[in-house]
């Protein structure tokens, strides 16, 4: 308890805090903070959260909904104790019901959303970080010829 007090002029107690940045590592964290508060990084990281966000809550609505199915329609009791299959315990063919046909088309939904991402949106972000790319290498042309 008592390190973790240290009055003014007081030593660290650990390594961790002992780190000092060169003058190399701060012009690098400058470089990468410039970029990630630049316009080519800010639509990235929309575009990003364009497919992300809507694909996430689509699979949760999705992935939520058999249980919830099952638990609203899977069994109806009768007023006498008795009971009959409800919607989702509706046998298709012998020991398939609709609850197992929503199950299995859960997989298929999580592939499809998967050749989603990498087909249509994955080329488009990587066209994107191509220019972020080349907006570093630029930096650092600039800094290894003496430039600002």
């Amino acid at each position: 308890m008592a390190d973790m007090v240290r009055g003014p002029g007081s030593q660290p107690s650990s390594k961790a805090d002992d780190k000092v940045l060169t003058a190399t590592e701060l012009n690098e964290e400058r470089v990468y903070e410039e970029i990630e508060s630049g316009p080519e990084f800010r639509a990235l990281e929309r575009s990003k959260m364009r497919f992300i966000i809507p694909a996430t809550i689509f699979f949760m609505i999705y992935y939520f909904a058999l249980p919830v199915l099952v638990g609203f329609f899977g069994v109806e009791i009768n007023p006498d104790g008795t009971t009959k299959p409800g919607f989702m315990d509706t046998r298709l063919f012998n020991g398939f019901s609709v609850a197992y046909l929503f199950a299995l088309s859960q997989f298929i939904m999580a592939w499809i959303l998967a050749f989603i991402y990498l087909l249509a949106f994955a080329p488009k972000i990587d066209q994107m970080v191509r220019k972020i790319v080349a907006l570093v290498v630029a930096h650092n042309t600039r800094q290894a010829k003496g430039g600002r």
